[in-house]
């Protein structure tokens, strides 16, 4: 005869499902409605402002004092990476990579488009005077790529880079996929022989498939009825301490990489046995 759990252990299971089916609707709703009712622009604001907020990201901040973490070590010392040279890094935050970077012998042009941690980097810079940090957006390098204007301009245009680097997730903040191809298609022209090695939230093809997440179509329609100004896609997400974002599926980075021009060196993702790893790819230029 089959052996039942303790009453009191089967009361806290049911409680323990109840309250995550709750912090899923929650979840749920609140990125239904958040990106049914913002807009791109709107979005791009909530996202510096929340990024703004984050003193760990500044010097002396948690995630600044890690340091370079393992998987970006082993990137930075695997070519098609170079050993020296002149990089771009985009999405620079408080410059914890910008101070590995620097630590390591390269020269970095540095962009960071919230004001507050692009103070933090240039703390880090004025200790290399062969680097800089310019107060700059993904946009300003596709403005400064198609149309040669803007803050960039000055340091991007008319030089070299040997590789090129998106901060931290940061790839996963250019929204919407049209900004991510219009991204690296600037990328390439700026940077036409370099490597480009960026971090990003996965999400598995499977995602998205739960019996609460049913509710997602007809909200939008809803929406739609009610004539919201945007609707949410699969695989985009808000997190209350970094704002918008997409998490992305290996295929769908092939195919944005593949129509600007780029082909996947490696993809890496983390998993049991690598917790640490955070997904990233390496693109080369084809």
């Amino acid at each position: 005869m089959p052996q039942r759990l303790p009453f009191l252990v089967r009361i806290v299971l049911a409680t323990e499902r109840a309250r995550c089916a709750v912090e899923h609707l929650q979840a749920l709703l609140s990125e239904e409605i958040l990106w049914a009712w913002t807009r791109p622009r709107e979005r791009e604001v909530i996202g510096r402002i929340l990024y703004s907020k984050m003193d760990c990201y500044l010097p002396g901040g948690w995630i600044f004092e890690e340091g370079l973490l393992n998987w970006e070590r082993l990137a930075f010392a695997t070519p098609p990476f170079p050993p020296t040279g002149r990089i771009l890094l985009g999405g620079a935050g408080g410059g914890r990579e910008l101070h590995g970077l620097c630590g390591m012998g390269f020269d970095v042009v540095a962009f960071e488009p919230c004001e507050r941690l692009c103070e933090g980097a240039r703390q880090v810079v004025s200790a290399y005077p062969k680097s800089t940090v310019v107060c700059a957006s993904y946009g300003d390098l596709v403005t400064a790529a198609e149309q040669r204007t803007g803050p960039l301009a000055a340091y991007i245009l008319n030089t070299s880079f040997d590789a090129v680097l998106f901060g931290l997730g940061s790839f996963t903040h250019v929204l919407p996929e049209s900004d991510r191809q219009a991204l690296l298609h600037a990328t390439r022209i700026v940077a036409p022989k370099a490597p480009l090695l960026f971090s990003f939230i996965s999400r598995s093809q499977g995602a998205e498939k739960g019996r609460l997440d049913r509710l997602r179509p007809p909200i939008r329609r809803l929406f739609e009825l009610l004539r919201a100004p945007s609707a949410r896609r699969p695989g985009d997400r808000f997190f209350s301490d970094t704002g918008f974002a997409h998490a992305l599926t290996l295929d769908e980075v092939r195919t944005v990489a593949d129509q600007a021009g780029y082909r996947i060196v490696y993809g890496r993702q983390g998993n049991a046995s690598r917790p640490h790893v955070i997904p990233h790819v390496l693109l080369m230029p084809q």
